[in-house]
């Protein structure tokens, strides 16, 4: 799989700014309408290094001094398949929560410093089901962190994965034809800084400020 650019479009759904809430909301079981709707382009980004490039299916790309595509809260991005342009996966950052509560009953205090909840709405394609490892995966092992000045978080996992009661948790693996909303939570050292998803151990990925 390879990834798709994606900075112009935004997620239809009411959205929770970073700050403005201490514990992640019970999900619905509804996975909100993750179609691109038109909207002006993103505001740049502190962290662009490269004039914005346009992409056929998402729109403005813009990329970080890391190499990541630049995403904001709500903004779609996408999988798609190694040969040719079909989407397997889309799917939006539609949250992302500071000292995020805990609610699995048994969970350890952060190791170091602080619990940081993101929410992921994902809809994989069919066709999903014809690729070597038919399903998508956003587990917490696929997270970097980074401070505000750049500089790369130790074990941004610490004691996550003790946090959160398994129903709100995002599944460890998205299979062909699915649509699903959930958790993910890291242990950061940093307050504020970036997020970082490079799925499958890719040097390179999906980048959010917080």
């Amino acid at each position: 799989m390879r990834i798709l650019a994606s900075t112009a479009a935004s997620v239809v759904l009411a959205l929770t700014l970073v700050g403005c809430s201490t514990s992640p909301p019970a999900d619905t079981g509804k996975t909100p309408d993750t179609a691109p709707v038109a909207s002006a382009s993103p505001s740049p980004s502190p962290t662009e290094s490269e004039p914005p490039a346009v992409d056929a299916e998402f729109g403005e790309r813009v990329m970080s001094t890391r190499g990541n595509l630049v995403k904001d809260i709500g903004q779609l991005a996408g999988v798609s398949a190694a040969e040719g342009d079909l989407t397997l996966a889309r799917f939006a950052v539609t949250d992302i929560v500071l000292d995020t509560e805990c609610t699995s009953g048994f969970a350890d205090p952060a190791a170091n410093g602080h619990y940081v909840g993101i929410h992921l709405n994902v809809e994989t394609a069919p066709e999903l089901a014809q690729e070597e490892f038919p399903w998508v995966s956003f587990t917490q092992y696929d997270w970097q962190a980074y401070d505000t000045d750049g500089k790369r978080l130790n074990d941004p996992v610490g004691n996550a994965w003790s946090c959160l009661d398994s129903g709100q948790q995002l599944p460890s693996q998205i299979g062909p034809g699915q649509s699903v909303s959930g958790w993910i939570v890291l242990d950061v050292a940093a307050r504020n800084g970036f997020l970082v998803l490079a799925a499958g151990g890719s040097p390179t990925g999906w980048e959010w400020s917080y």
